[in-house]
This record gives C-alpha cells, structure tokens and sequence, in this order.
C-alpha cells in the first residue's frame, strides 16, 4: 500500500531528472575568450594553422612528412590528411542557421574560432576574434560546433609531434 503511494511521485522525479540531464548533454555551451587582433591570419576563408614558435626539426638531418593537425581518426587514416580536415570542416561549418533568429545588421556572416592542439592532441584555449559587429549566439554557436569536432590529432613536423594554432572559420546563412 505504501509502495503505491510514494510510485507516483517517484517516477515523476526521475521523468524529471532524466529530462534535464538529456538537456543539459546537448546545450553545452563550451567556453570561449576573446582575440582581439588586426593580423589577416586569423580572418582565414577557410580551416589554417601554423606551427607553433620554435618548433624546428634538427639542421642537418633529412626531412620526415610534416602535416599540420588532423580532426578525426578517418582523416588521419586518409591519403592526404590536410585535405580530409579541410573537406571536413568546410561540410560541417558553412551555412550555419540560427532558426527563429535574425542576424545584425552590418554583421560579416562568419565568426573565427582559434585554438590550439597540443602535442598530445588535447584541445585547449578556444577563442573568437573580436568583430565590429558581433551576433553573441552566433558566437557561441560557433564555439560550440568547433569544440564538438571531436577528436583532433597533433601536428607533425619533421616526423615529431608539435604544438599549433588553428583557426577555423564558421560561415552563417
């Protein structure tokens, strides 16, 4: 009898629960600084990125493959892994829509997220170049949609893992 009584209250909680936790999985609002900079290199049209500062191979031995970073294990496993992360990026960041919402006046339709990827492949320090014209949930969309790439690997430089910067456009519609 007791069992019946507390049942109804009890599933209600965990509906609830399960709710919100099946919410807050997919609105991670990943965090993010801001880059303010005038330098060209970081308003790419597409995916760039750059070895990190005094990351050289040794003078004097024969130059092993180099690759900048690689986001995926299938890109990685490609024949030209630049070119996979590139198609990749392009097909998952261009045309972004915000339905329901209208995009500012004078706004340039494209957010730059920065990062780098260390040697180990960890992601960190997600940033935006600072615009004119900001549109802050497309901002944060950007973020988002470049933090859950997923995996990324390091760049190689004279067949050694090294440090980089990438910089990753997100175009809206």
């Amino acid at each position: 009898m007791n069992l019946l009584r507390f049942s109804g209250p009890a599933l209600t909680f965990l509906f609830c629960v399960f709710l919100s936790v099946t919410n807050a999985q997919t609105s991670k609002n990943h965090p993010f600084s801001w880059k303010e900079t005038s330098d060209d290199w970081y308003t790419p049209k597409a995916y760039v990125f750059k070895y990190a500062d005094g990351q050289t191979g040794k003078g004097g031995t024969k130059t092993k493959p180099s690759r900048g970073p690689v986001c995926s294990n299938d890109c990685k496993q490609a024949t030209v892994p630049d070119a996979c992360t590139r198609d990749l990026l392009n097909d998952n960041l261009r045309n972004i829509e915000l339905p329901g919402f209208k995009l500012p006046s004078g706004y340039s339709r494209v957010e730059y997220v920065t990062f780098e990827v260390q040697t180990n492949g960890k992601v960190n320090g997600y940033q935006v170049v600072k615009q004119n014209v900001q549109c802050k949930p497309c901002i944060q969309k950007a973020v988002n949609l470049v933090a859950e790439l997923g995996e990324w690997h390091p760049a190689v430089q004279d067949g050694i893992f090294v440090k980089s910067t990438v910089v990753v456009p997100v175009f809206f519609k």
